[in-house]
């Protein structure tokens, strides 16, 4: 994995994703306040629930929404800046190898766990918070980190 992946491509890439996943979530929500308020939802008992179980629903959509936004707009205005010789921090393009197997990883403040490809290879988010986010903070280029589990791994590239 020689190949430079430009972070400002990862960054688009990534809001490309969130964005879609707004589409997503404002359709569901669509669907849930429009069942809590339809007829066929009307309680006929009190221990028919299927319109309070859908106005929660649609409460769930909505805060995920809003998450989802605040993300956005805290990554539309983030600069990742270079950390070549530098130590791990937020921001950096980190490439690992773990048993042999080879990954690069993007230090962002939000959406950690989201994979996206970009030029036919794979970038995977990560957040300080996560357990791989926080062993690699302050590392540098060559020093190994331990991940919860026991395995072992070794940092190769950081940008």
């Amino acid at each position: 994995m020689s190949r430079r992946i430009d972070k400002s491509q990862i960054l688009e890439a990534f809001l490309v994703e969130l964005n879609a996943e707004f589409r997503r979530l404002q359709e569901a929500n669509k669907q849930a306040a429009e069942s809590a308020t339809d007829s066929e939802f009307r309680a006929e008992s009190k221990w028919d629930t299927g319109g309070i179980e859908a106005s929660y629903l649609a409460r769930g959509y909505a805060k995920q929404f809003a998450r989802l936004t605040e993300q956005a707009n805290r990554l539309r205005v983030f600069s990742p800046g270079d950390f070549t010789g530098k130590a791990i921090g937020l921001g950096a393009l980190v490439e690992c190898d773990l048993n042999g197997h080879t990954s690069l990883m993007f230090l962002l403040p939000c959406g950690g766990g989201m994979d996206l490809i970009i030029d036919d290879t794979e970038v995977t988010i990560v957040t300080p918070g996560s357990p791989l986010g926080t062993v690699l903070l302050n590392k540098r280029k060559g020093e190994t980190y331990h991940l919860p589990t026991g395995a072992i791994g070794r940092i190769i590239r950081v940008d």
